[in-house]
């Protein structure tokens, strides 16, 4: 009976654990967890357009294209020479702001920017790693 009290005690407490998205990958893109703002602004220092992966803790599509996609070793090559990636939980209070500006109705919802700071396409839901690389053609 002690056995599985401990049991059932155990397992509540792993469902508790917060979710964190995998942000920094070996091979794939590597994330940084800053503001909007503080990644829009290291965009324009770098003169680089900018990825924002907008994703919740909730979401089992989000957790699915970070296991799956984004740790590619193509999508890195390409993201993180020529974009600022950042990631933005979609409950964080940046998240929040973020869905101010930009309206999110699906979860991941994938953001680019252009260099001169204007959201040039905006994807929603799971995305293959083919689309994104052509995307990364494309945006500038």
């Amino acid at each position: 009976m002690l056995v599985i009290a401990v049991g059932i005690c155990l397992y509540m407490a792993s469902c508790r654990t917060s979710y964190k998205p995998l942000l920094h990958s070996q091979e794939g893109i590597n994330f940084k967890v800053t503001t909007l703002a503080d990644a829009r602004q290291s965009a324009e220092a770098q003169n680089k357009p900018l990825f924002v992966f907008a994703h919740a803790s909730w979401c089992p599509t989000c957790k699915k294209m970070e296991q799956e996609v984004l740790i590619q070793k193509e999508l890195g090559a390409a993201y993180n020479q020529d974009f600022v990636n950042v990631a933005i939980d979609i409950d964080s209070p940046d998240g929040k702001e973020l869905q101010k500006i930009y309206p999110i109705r699906a979860t991941p919802t994938l953001f680019f920017f252009n260099k001169g700071g204007n959201i040039a396409k905006k994807i929603e839901g799971y995305t293959t790693a083919e689309k994104l690389l052509a995307e990364a053609k494309t945006i500038k």
